[in-house]
């Protein structure tokens, strides 16, 4: 009798604790799936404005070795030629963004037009390095 009186405790206590043990595992799941999701979603925005990056650093290389050098090297880089070089630079990136990175950029940082200008300049002066 006093085992079985044991065993039926012991079936109580772990019939009760059943539920309280599958929302804690329940719980520590979704906190997994969704860290998970977002470490995810970080490296998908991460791997695209990479992308875009590059995208701006060769339009802006190439702009200077097809455009910029020649005028320069014939002393005809003048402010209009700067301003060509610019617009030849943002069309090429513009030209090569995709939806996806545009949407990114937007939701990252804001205005895409700022993020391209600010990013070409700031390449612009490290070739002049």
């Amino acid at each position: 009798m006093n085992k079985e009186f044991l065993q039926d405790i012991l079936y109580t206590i772990i019939t009760a604790a059943i539920p309280v043990i599958t929302v804690y595992v329940c719980r520590f799941l979704k906190t997994h799936y969704e860290s998970k999701r977002t470490e995810v979603d970080n490296t998908k925005i991460r791997d695209v404005l990479d992308r875009v990056i590059d995208v701006i650093i060769a339009a802006v290389e190439t702009t200077t070795s097809t455009y910029v050098k020649q005028l320069k090297a014939d002393n005809l880089f003048d402010v209009e030629a700067q301003k060509e070089a610019f617009c030849k630079t943002y069309n090429a990136i513009q030209a090569q963004l995709t939806e996806e990175s545009i949407k990114i950029i937007e939701q990252s940082y804001g205005d895409v037009e700022t993020f391209i200008t600010n990013k070409i300049e700031q390449y612009v002066e490290e070739l002049k390095r």
